[in-house]
């Protein structure tokens, strides 16, 4: 391996050139299959592109591992973005293991094929992607090759940016490292970093506690010249919404998560790009 301040390659590792995926030096890595299409004229990934540029606005939901909440972020600033006036979209594209339809309570729903992709049947009337201003995509966790396709393909079509969900654990913020040397190789601007279970507040004094280690991740947006865009709390109320799948700003709109998620969701409009 060879290394380039935090960030580490295979030595001779030929992603940059033709022989990518397909030098003895690639064997084993798991994005292998991943650059060996690279040129390779993808019928989906045009499709994916004239729908996904209809959009004016696009960002992505990253995490290093699973587990973080990274689904609970991505919806419920869905729902913050969408109670600023905001036409917002949630796209759950974590395959592995999706979640949002159970935060949402939107389980069970019919879809049939439209001309503008898979559609609820009861909102095929009325629902149009040109609409939606700002879609929010899930991606699945970690870097596995689900994670490397998904944010290929979403890649082409200049997104916004990413946003970065993590824990305050070390464990958490060892893989985060790895996803922001992914982002960076991908090309993918890092709008910032959210810190998700950022202490635990007591539901009878509302008093903030610190479960785990505190300060890793403001620690790790600065030394990647990175905004730490949130500490997003364990609330108990925003517990029960997402168990529910409620919106916690109808619910308990002054509930310390409810808060963090609506700065973020401000600090997130004004880093879009200008239309």
């Amino acid at each position: 391996m060879e290394a380039d301040g935090d960030r580490a390659t295979a030595i001779g590792c030929p992603s940059q050139t033709s022989l990518a995926g397909k030098a003895a030096v690639c064997q084993g890595c798991p994005g292998q299959y991943l650059c060996s299409q690279q040129g390779v004229l993808d019928p989906d990934q045009e499709m994916i592109d004239l729908r996904m540029n209809a959009v004016k606005h696009k960002i992505l939901i990253l995490s290093g591992k699973g587990g973080v909440g990274k689904s609970s972020v991505a919806s419920n600033l869905s729902m913050a973005l969408a109670n600023m006036g905001q036409k917002v979209g949630l796209v759950d594209l974590d395959i592995c293991g999706p979640s949002v339809p159970k935060l949402m309570a939107v389980e069970g729903q019919q879809v049939i094929n439209s001309p503008y992709g898979w559609t609820p049947l009861k909102e095929i009337l009325y629902l149009r992607a040109p609409c939606i201003i700002l879609y929010l995509t899930d991606t699945p966790p970690g870097t596995s090759d689900e994670h490397l396709t998904v944010v290929k393909a979403l890649k082409n079509v200049n997104p916004d940016g990413a946003v970065v969900v993590t824990t305050p654990q070390e464990v958490a913020l060892a893989t985060i490292r790895k996803e922001l040397n992914f982002c960076r190789k991908m090309d993918l601007t890092v709008l910032g970093i959210v810190e998700n279970m950022s202490g635990f507040v007591c539901p009878y004094c509302q008093e903030c506690s610190n479960l785990f280690s505190s300060g890793g991740a403001e620690r790790l947006a600065s030394e990647n010249g990175l905004r730490l865009l949130a500490k997003i709390p364990l609330d108990q109320n925003l517990c029960v919404c997402c168990e529910q799948g409620s919106n916690i700003f109808e619910s308990f709109p002054e509930s310390p998560a409810g808060t963090a998620l609506q700065s973020l969701a401000a600090k997130l409009v004004g880093k879009m790009k200008p239309e």
